[in-house]
């Protein structure tokens, strides 16, 4: 059965997610971008609050934003943060991975701040379909690196928050293709953005493992908006009659 991811940016939007029913909690800031990342202190806050929950207890996944940022500062506040917060998921963003020097340097660096982060998590490969714009590498490239590097999860989200999701950026025939392959290497397949509401009786046709959201589960659907819970539950209603409707399990 597809799970529900709801990225959010506090503690209350947590506790709204998981009370509307997500089976996955994600912690990001929307303001920082696609994979924002959030800070030391609002990531430890979070796991604090999903720990306190005596029935259900969601995985929790983190956004690191970007392999370039990591470039650029001195994480280690933040990894201490990831390690004492005990998420599930792992992230990182390759936007602007192929201005790197180097033809392919972006898997030697990618690989090497993975290395930098202890603890039992499952790391997952971020694909952007905008991939041009994104300045990333594609989606064929990013699989190869996720099965050689032994990553869990194959995520193909939107770099550019600009309304058109991601049926508008990749047709159902490549996204069935790329379910085949996760398949066959053993992957998860997680589909995000801004994916609505509306989209749920194409992408469930996929059978993906994860649709992650944010936007949708937000006030008039604005990613920087307030996650609700009684969105997040019409969301987890929408995704059960979409199963119903075309046969998924």
């Amino acid at each position: 059965m597809t799970q529900l991811l709801v990225s959010v940016r506090n503690v209350d939007e947590a506790i709204a997610a998981v009370e509307g029913g997500a089976d996955i909690i994600d912690v990001k800031e929307p303001n920082r971008g696609s994979l924002g990342c959030a800070a030391p202190d609002v990531i430890l806050a979070i796991a604090d609050a999903i720990s306190r929950f005596k029935v259900a207890k969601p995985p929790l996944s983190l956004a690191l934003g970007e392999l370039h940022e990591w470039q650029s500062s001195d994480p280690t506040s933040l990894r201490c943060a990831i390690q004492n917060s005990a998420p599930q998921f792992l992230k990182l963003g390759l936007a602007a991975a192929c201005t790197l020097p180097g033809s392919g340097s972006w898997v030697a660096e990618w690989q090497q701040v993975r290395s930098t982060i202890c603890g039992a998590h499952e790391w997952v490969a971020v694909a952007y379909a905008d991939d041009k714009q994104a300045r990333s590498p594609d989606i064929d490239w990013v699989l190869q690196a996720a099965i050689s590097g032994g990553c869990r999860v194959l995520l193909i989200d939107t770099h550019n928050k600009n309304g058109r999701s991601l049926l508008h950026q990749m047709p159902m025939d490549s996204l069935h293709a790329l379910r085949g392959q996760t398949r066959e290497h053993g992957l998860k397949l997680a589909l995000a953005g801004s994916v609505a509401i509306s989209n749920l009786p194409l992408l469930l046709q996929i059978q993906p493992d994860i649709i992650a959201v944010r936007g949708a589960v937000c006030a008039q659907g604005d990613r920087t908006a307030t996650v609700s819970k009684s969105l997040v539950q019409q969301f987890r209603i929408a995704m059960g009659h979409a199963r119903r409707s075309d046969g998924s399990v």
